[in-house]
């Protein structure tokens, strides 16, 4: 009779054991809620366009040098950009010199007929080869390059090529290259009737007139929650959830979790399994971070891949969305056009982007998306000189300024406003607020 009771006692311990195993591995403090799915298992499903790294890599402004200190900009997008981008990308550089920076003086070049391409962050050499054609190089293919200037010279029929190091002491020169002077000369011509640009000491531009850009109101649509559990967990039946106080929905399969804000309609998805040992390939963590967003929620649009220079972090991108020329800012009030990726040796660690977007066309204007169209003049001149003045302290160095679309939310809408946007040496950016702006219907 003992040996029975022990037997039973045993047994009862033993499921009380496996039911705390259950809840130990299976739910976590505070869950209070199961969110449920029919399928055990669902493949990844296509939520938008694929994109590849050669559509995430161009330059944020073309500059074309008109001789005796006149300049004017192209952004992307418009005719004159790509027209010389299409010249640039079908042409061969070799042949590399290293230079000190010293070596040229950049603003007696200034005034030469030339071409200056600036791109927003250092882009490493190895994935510029995939947008370029720049034969492999082992003197610089370790290094970064966020500017490239090619310009004639009074001695030559062939212009001269650089390709700017990010550090910022070191040039590389083409010294094979199919370019002549005649190509330099025939992108002057095209920049005839462009905006002219002032150039400023600190080494950006601005235009002498005032800049007419369209005021977008645009159509939203939206990923579920149920879409991107469908996409990112491995088996999203087994998926707990947690709501929070605060608004945030927290989706986790006890080791990869999904935070949602339902308030700025933001997902942040973490897999804490990622490897965290080992060397880190800024290339192969690049391609990699492209290849899991085409197959996590794809590209509602054009992206740049924008990179962190001053940490130097090879881990860290952020995609930056552009609509037409310009790119969007996100606010405080609104995280919106852009997604953020943290990889470790190829796997990712931290995916951030917003569950909104405006549209999978590339650019995503037309007549079924827009409801509304304005014509916005941004100062250019002495308005915007004081402009900076007045809003830039004056012991912070200026990197770059240019019009970006500021986003804010409507009824089923998103309205994105032109503004200029400052970047300054220190990587931070700051909007200038223009009490002046003139605003126009156009329709």
């Amino acid at each position: 009779m003992r040996e029975n009771i022990k037997s039973i006692l045993l047994v009862g311990l033993i499921v009380v054991s496996l039911v705390q195993s259950y809840y130990l591995i299976y739910r976590m403090p505070g869950a209070d809620s199961v969110a449920n799915s029919e399928a055990s298992y669902v493949q990844t499903e296509d939520m938008g366009p694929r994109t590849t790294i050669e559509n995430t890599i161009f330059p944020d402004q073309m500059i074309v040098h008109l001789k005796n200190n006149k300049h004017t900009v192209f952004y992307p997008a418009s005719s004159n950009y790509n027209a010389i981008y299409s010249r640039l990308k079908g042409s061969n550089f070799s042949q590399f010199r290293r230079l000190s920076v010293q070596t040229v003086n950049w603003n007696e070049i200034r005034n030469d007929a030339g071409l200056e391409m600036t791109f927003s962050s250092g882009i490493p050499v190895s994935l510029l080869e995939r947008t370029l054609d720049i034969s492999p190089d082992s003197l610089f293919e370790g290094d970064t390059v966020n500017r490239i200037w090619i310009y004639n010279t009074t001695n030559s029929t062939k212009p001269r090529a650089f390709f700017f190091s990010a550090s910022g002491d070191v040039v590389y020169e083409a010294t094979d290259m199919a370019w002549t002077n005649t190509d330099i000369q025939q992108m002057m011509i095209m920049s005839t009737d462009s905006i002219n640009y002032l150039y400023q000491t600190d080494g950006y531009y601005i235009p002498q007139t005032a800049l007419n850009i369209q005021s977008l109101t645009l159509k939203l649509e939206m990923y579920t929650t149920e879409q991107m559990q469908r996409n990112l967990f491995f088996d999203p039946g087994a998926t707990r959830n947690i709501n929070e106080e605060n608004g945030t929905e927290i989706y986790t399969d006890s080791k990869r979790s999904l935070q949602v804000d339902t308030k700025q309609k933001w997902m942040t998805y973490t897999d804490p399994t990622a490897p965290t040992t080992g060397t880190n390939n800024v290339s192969d963590n690049v391609l990699s971070a492209i290849d899991f967003v085409n197959q996590h929620g794809g590209w509602p649009g054009s992206y740049m891949l924008m990179m962190d220079n001053n940490t130097n972090d090879d881990k860290e991108f952020i995609f930056r969305q552009y609509i037409q020329s310009y790119p969007i800012v996100d606010t405080d009030k609104l995280k919106f056009g852009y997604m953020k990726l943290v990889m470790e040796h190829g796997t990712v660690s931290s995916y951030e982007r917003s569950m909104l977007y405006t549209g999978a066309n590339n650019p995503p204007i037309n007549e079924s998306n827009i409801t509304r169209a304005k014509v916005i003049s941004l100062p250019g001149g002495k308005a915007l000189q004081n402009l900076i003045k007045a809003q830039i302290p004056a012991d912070q160095m200026i990197r770059n300024i240019y019009p970006a679309y500021r986003p804010t939310l409507g009824n089923g809408v998103i309205v994105l406003s032109p503004v200029w946007m400052v970047k300054l040496q220190d990587g931070k950016s700051i909007v200038l607020n223009s009490s002046n702006t003139n605003t126009s219907m156009k329709k």
